[in-house]
């Protein structure tokens, strides 16, 4: 899998430059014969990157919306896999969202580690997944474990971990959103202000950990809130 002098060639990628100084700084102190070959700030420069530059194993963030208008989140992750579908790779993220966790491992992600506990796990990380296996972090596993598993039907949702927290409005405004029907349709529908629908949607997005329309779509599919 490595380079002819058996060094670990890695790939790291995050729009934020301190987290990839920190995941540098950590293989640098406690990784002997791993060297990070390349650095990506974006989905598009990561693509991009990987197409020239030959590596063993991705370490990046879930999310790295940039200015090209790159694909963001399980998107790129997908296009990701069609493009590398042999290349080892850790998901770092913020996102404790279990939907999303499930897509992300889904698609083909070899191992996701919560930001938070990085320094503690991402070493074993790297070990377990070169070793051929799956590699849940403690913080993402508790979320899965907290949340029923996809196959619930959408009553079922509605009353798990994730969407208990939501108000019946706010629920029903994200069905409605990703039914596919606009702000202004929801607010006609339930007969409600646009700024409100508005604002209802923005707090389910806050209390669900989704920072995007997209996500937002992806957890409606994975959880069968699509009909």
């Amino acid at each position: 899998m490595a380079g002819n002098d058996r060094t670990l060639r890695i790939i790291v990628a995050d729009d934020h430059p301190v987290v990839v100084l920190g995941i540098k700084a950590l293989l640098r102190e406690h990784a002997a014969g791993m060297r990070v070959v390349g650095e990506a700030g974006g989905g598009r420069e990561l693509l991009a990157l990987l197409a020239r530059c030959e590596c063993d194993l991705l370490i990046t963030d879930y999310s790295m919306p940039d200015a090209a208008g790159a694909e963001d989140g399980m998107a790129w992750l997908r296009r990701l896999r069609r493009e590398h579908p042999a290349l080892p790779v850790i998901v770092l993220t913020m996102l404790r969202n279990p939907a999303l966790v499930r897509g992300m491992l889904g698609v083909g992600v070899n191992g996701v580690v919560g930001k938070a506990g990085m320094t503690r796990e991402l070493l074993l990380a790297i070990g377990a997944v070169l070793a051929g296996r799956t590699y849940v972090g403690e913080q993402v596993r508790e979320a899965l474990a907290e949340a029923p598993g996809p196959d619930a039907g959408p009553d079922r949702v509605l009353a798990g971990a994730d969407l208990s927290m939501l108000s019946r409005r706010e629920a029903e405004v994200v069905r409605l959103y990703a039914s596919g029907l606009t702000v202004t349709q929801i607010a006609e529908r339930v007969c409600r202000s646009v700024k409100t629908v508005s604002q209802q949607k923005n707090d389910a997005m806050r209390k669900l950990g989704l920072t995007s329309n997209s996500q937002l779509y992806e957890y409606a599919r994975t959880w069968g809130l699509l009909t």
